[in-house]
């Protein structure tokens, strides 16, 4: 089992989406577990309550993508019918909503082209601490695979980075409260689902090369590391500007389950790993 994590700038518009197929054709050896940030800045755009944009935003990804317009309707009521609704909802309820289009998207899109897959809710599978509204953030507290959902994961199975839910609300499954594991969290939700899968590696998709000793938009001379060791990768990403979250480093750590870098855009190259 391999961890895929695609990032919003990975999948910011339909040309891009498109290319998501290609790269899965690199991983038909075994089963692939994909976790997907929203699109492009759709957060941004909840956080804001800019529910129109997100609505244009959304309809004009899924029409190029050949949708039928019944179902982009069917889509944009299921999770952004109700203005109304939608100003009442707590910060985390409404930028989860990010996630869930885009993986309800993908997940329709692979089905459409004839790739078989699963949709997995991540809120009933990673479960936090209450929500911190000074960090915009709850601490991680534990995950697992409820039975229903471990019996869905096959050759490829599709989920949201980023969102968890308060573990306290577990015990009510019709009112579990959702919570956020931060801003760049869907790399940490891979490591989750990572260890929670005992998965033979983690990729990171970026739109970079790999791990870098210093930003390679703003540095020519960055240099480029092909591999790393965690306590290296863990001693460089706790900079500013870091490509991984140092919680994912120390979550994948524990069971030595090596992370790759990659870049979305130039998939053909090897990126940088990080193992033990």
């Amino acid at each position: 089992m391999k961890v895929l994590k695609f990032g919003g700038g990975c999948l910011k518009d339909a040309n891009s989406i498109k290319k998501l197929p290609i790269v899965l054709q690199k991983y038909t050896n075994g089963p692939v577990f994909l976790v997907l940030s929203a699109f492009g800045k759709t957060t941004n755009m909840l956080e804001k309550h800019q529910y129109s944009d997100v609505v244009n935003y959304t309809r004009s990804i899924m029409l190029e993508l050949d949708f039928e317009i019944d179902v982009v309707q069917k889509v944009l009521d299921k999770y952004l019918k109700s203005k109304n609704n939608l100003q009442l909802l707590n910060y985390p309820s409404r930028v989860c909503i990010g996630e869930y289009i885009s993986s309800e998207i993908i997940h329709r899109y692979l089905f459409n082209i004839g790739i078989a897959n699963k949709l997995i809710d991540a809120s009933l599978c990673i479960w936090t601490g209450p929500w911190d509204s000074e960090l915009n953030s709850a601490a991680f507290h534990s995950a697992i695979f409820p039975e229903t959902i471990k019996n869905k994961i096959n050759a490829l199975s599709i989920t949201q980075g980023f969102i968890a839910s308060d573990i306290q609300s577990k015990q009510n499954p019709a009112n579990i409260l959702r919570t956020t594991l931060g801003r760049e969290g869907s790399d940490y939700s891979a490591a989750i689902f990572g260890k929670l899968l005992n998965a033979s590696e983690v990729v990171l998709f970026k739109d970079v090369d790999g791990v870098y000793d210093k930003d390679p938009k703003i540095y020519l001379d960055a240099t480029l590391f092909s591999k790393l060791s965690y306590n290296q990768a863990f001693q460089i990403c706790s900079a500013e500007n870091t490509v991984i979250h140092p919680n994912t480093l120390q979550h994948l750590r524990e069971n030595k389950i090596p992370i790759r870098i990659k870049n979305f855009n130039n998939p053909s190259k090897p990126g940088s790993l990080i193992t033990d």
